[in-house]
């Protein structure tokens, strides 16, 4: 598949030229402009991935450490529901290195075709997304520890929308992939026999 940083220089090009046009577009294009259209979704049964690049150490550790991202925003949430007034974003900020995250679903969804990547790269978007505004709903007010109800409601409300878009994106990985368990490292080789003088 075309390299990501090639797609993305290629449509930051194109768009800058389109939105060049389409912000004063001269009398003699009137009518070659295309209308706007949304990005078509590619289903998960229709996605076609690379699986040499599926099967790469680097996708292999990618996917690994998203389930991983889930499980801990799983049970954050657990947390969550026994103590709504729990000082989530210092919690937040451990378990989920924006930086290392976002890194790791570029890594995992180049294995995609150039059109199921426009879908899958919704999807990526969302969970970012989803963890400021996880974030941003977490935070107190100086000097007021306790949430209320609608606080409260809203930050759960994070929680199942980071929940059900991580799902959607797993969605698009055949199980194989989501199931791998690495080998067991090898076993050192035995200790050489003493040699006596």
């Amino acid at each position: 598949p075309t390299s990501r940083r090639a797609l993305l220089r290629q449509a930051g090009a194109l768009g800058a030229g389109a939105a060049g046009l389409a912000a004063a577009p001269p009398a003699s294009f009137a009518g070659l402009l295309p209308p706007k259209q949304g990005i078509e979704k590619t289903k998960p049964a229709d996605a076609e991935l690379d699986d040499e690049l599926l099967a790469s150490k680097s996708v292999r550790d990618g996917i690994a450490a998203l389930k991983q991202y889930r499980k801990s925003a799983i049970s954050l949430q657990d947390q969550f529901a026994k103590d709504g007034n729990m000082n989530l974003i210092p919690v937040i900020r451990k378990e989920f290195d924006f930086s290392k995250l976002r890194d790791d679903l570029n890594v995992v969804t180049t294995v995609f075709d150039d059109q199921t990547q426009l879908t899958t790269d919704q999807r990526t978007r969302s969970i970012i997304y989803d963890l400021t505004e996880l974030e941003n709903a977490a935070r107190l007010k100086k000097g007021d520890p306790e949430r209320t109800p609608k606080k409260i409601a809203n930050v759960q409300k994070w929680f199942v929308k980071l929940d059900k878009d991580f799902g959607d994106l797993f969605e698009y990985f055949p199980a194989s992939a989501l199931n791998y368990v690495p080998p067991p490292p090898p076993p050192p080789p035995p200790a050489a026999p003493l040699m006596l003088p």
